[in-house]
């Protein structure tokens, strides 16, 4: 099957998106399947078409209206539909993972299967992102998203069907647009198994990070931004009775310079290392002794899935929908695999890091777990079988 995956972003940006799409479309080809990958040209110096590991690429031009953003976006939504019905011939399914994309393809391409891939509700994840903004900024935001909000319940109803990955953003999807639930599916996503996998501790990485051999090492890899909570984490550090135990930050984001002064203001900065933006995250699973990612709003959680493949036990926060929409519930097995904890209890996360830290033999046995439920649930290939088989269903009603 000719399948079209569809994206603002891709190859050489790197995101969770941008891997579900790569590790989607190696599944494809080795399935037999012939994928292509539609995204934008955001670097000038990207070619229109190109092919990576296999995959090919066409990227759309960022067509901008200038300055007055409603007249921008309309005239993006329309630039982009010609171009996706010009560059779509032979294409028999469209799987796209944003509004603006999901809009342009049932427009542009109404006669062929359109899968709508929704991992959060896009306007309401950037009214969190842009709580901050003031003044002219924040008026801009508000009519912007104003206008994302109606292109996004638009694409929900155009679409043929809505994916998602956990129970509880199906839930948030429905009471977004009163959607019935047949037509939403929870189809979860894969992890690469073996580029995630129990190894030996990374003694050059402990090293680099200037962290004892025989350290007890916390990990969270995550986006530094308000939503990730990171702040509540590095707040339960201070208080666990581990005189061993380090905290180790992946990642980079709006949130760091705060974050960075708050581990200062606790005196804690011996104990915490932020590492900033990093590919090599699987060495970092290598040296941890449990993950933490105490997200309030994720969209589906996928550093849990590499954390588990890699035998690391992990936490996350319990659900309280619709202040706290995780489906960390979904994931962690609660006492098998890891901990789900109270979101707005500190002592809570508290409790449960020392618990794994300092018990060895519940830290191997919870670590085996995970693995195994990664090993069982989260391939690659059980994902997009799923996928093909209700594209296939879609295409028989066309």
């Amino acid at each position: 099957m000719r399948i079209q995956l569809q994206h603002t972003y891709y190859y050489p940006q790197i995101g969770g998106i941008e891997s579900r799409l790569y590790y989607t479309s190696k599944t494809l080809l080795e399935m037999g399947h012939e994928p292509t990958i539609l995204c934008s040209r955001h670097l000038s110096t990207l070619p229109e078409k190109e092919t990576y590991n296999g995959i090919k690429i066409i990227r759309y031009p960022m067509y901008r209206f200038p300055k007055l953003s409603v007249l921008s976006q309309l005239y993006f939504e329309k630039m982009l539909q010609g171009f996706i019905r010009r560059n779509s011939k032979g294409t028999e399914a469209v799987w796209t993972n944003h509004p603006y994309c999901a809009y342009a393809s049932c427009k542009a391409l109404p006669k062929i299967a359109n899968i709508y891939f929704q991992p959060t509700i896009w306007t309401n994840f950037r009214a969190i992102t842009g709580k901050e903004l003031k003044g002219i900024r924040r008026m801009r935001f508000r009519i912007r998203n104003l206008f994302d909000y109606y292109l996004e319940k638009k694409s929900m109803e155009m679409c043929d069907k809505v994916i998602t990955f956990s129970e509880e953003r199906m839930r948030e999807i429905v009471d977004f647009n009163k959607l019935i639930k047949g037509k939403i599916e929870v189809v979860r996503t894969g992890v690469d198994l073996e580029r995630f996998k129990v190894r030996g501790r990374d003694k050059d990485l402990l090293k680099e990070l200037n962290i004892p051999e025989n350290a007890n090492i916390i990990l969270t890899v995550c986006r530094l931004a308000l939503e990730k909570n990171v702040g509540m984490l590095i707040n339960a550090f201070t208080k666990i009775n581990c005189s061993n135990c380090h905290l180790v930050v992946v990642g980079d984001g709006p949130e760091r310079a705060h974050l960075e002064q708050l581990v200062k203001r606790l005196n804690m900065e011996k104990k915490v290392r932020f590492t900033g933006f990093r590919r090599d995250t699987e060495r970092f699973y290598s040296i941890s002794d449990v993950f933490v990612l105490p997200s309030e709003n994720e969209c589906f959680g996928l550093v849990y899935l590499e954390a588990m493949a890699s035998g690391v036990p992990c936490i996350g926060l319990k659900s309280d929908y619709p202040n706290v929409i995780v489906g960390t519930e979904e994931l962690i097995k609660d006492g098998y695999n890891g901990y789900c904890v109270n979101p707005y209890s500190t002592d809570d996360l508290t409790e449960k890091i020392e618990k794994i830290v300092l018990n060895e033999e519940l830290r191997c046995r919870m670590g085996q777990e995970a693995r195994q439920i990664c090993e069982r649930e989260y391939r690659w290939k059980r994902h997009v079988e799923a996928l093909i088989k209700i594209t296939e269903c879609i295409r028989k009603r066309k």
